[in-house]
């Protein structure tokens, strides 16, 4: 009586993948919530007279550091006037990328901006976190390669399995 080879269970590899990816998914929020938690900790400097020039028609500029805290002052880069805060505005983006618009024409020159921004290589338990949320943001490049991997090893089980042990020379059957 011949027995009939049992599929292969894939059930492991799946389950394997899944908890893999929930256990890097949950590590990165644990490690970002960590890194932003360490970003008022940290030491500050200042940017002085960084120059927006709003001559050329433009409404809004991108200040050139990251990590921004907070607008000290703004003049007018001419006569050195001090500009109110009710002429300009500002939003932060999620890299903390800070935008200063400009809310009115009577000011269309340059301006001097200082203000002050996070150190982020100030201390090492952020720098620790944000290097390590950054590599884990790599996930989905290394994440490819270990499914392809498996991909192929599944293959060539499949191959091994229906193709090995049909080499009966010199068995006896009863």
């Amino acid at each position: 009586m011949k027995t009939q080879k049992s599929a292969i269970d894939l059930t492991d590899l799946a389950l394997g993948i899944v908890v893999l990816g929930v256990v890097v998914s949950i590590g990165a929020v644990i490690l970002v919530n960590l890194r932003d938690a360490k970003l008022t900790e940290l030491s500050t400097y200042y940017t002085t007279n960084e120059q927006l020039d709003f001559g050329s028609g433009t409404s809004s500029k991108v200040l050139a550091n990251s990590w921004f805290k907070q607008i000290n002052n703004v003049t007018n880069a001419s006569d050195g006037d001090l500009l109110l805060t009710g002429n300009y505005s500002t939003t932060v983006d999620g890299f903390g990328k800070a935008t200063v618009a400009n809310l009115t024409n009577t000011y269309p020159y340059t301006w001097n901006v200082t203000y002050t921004s996070y150190n982020v290589s100030s201390r090492t338990d952020y720098t620790l976190a944000d290097d390590a949320s950054v590599g884990i943001g790599e996930f989905g490049s290394w994440f490819k390669i270990i499914a392809i991997v498996g991909i192929a090893a599944v293959i060539l089980a499949l191959i091994f399995t229906a193709f090995g042990g049909r080499n009966n020379a010199g068995s006896v059957s009863y």
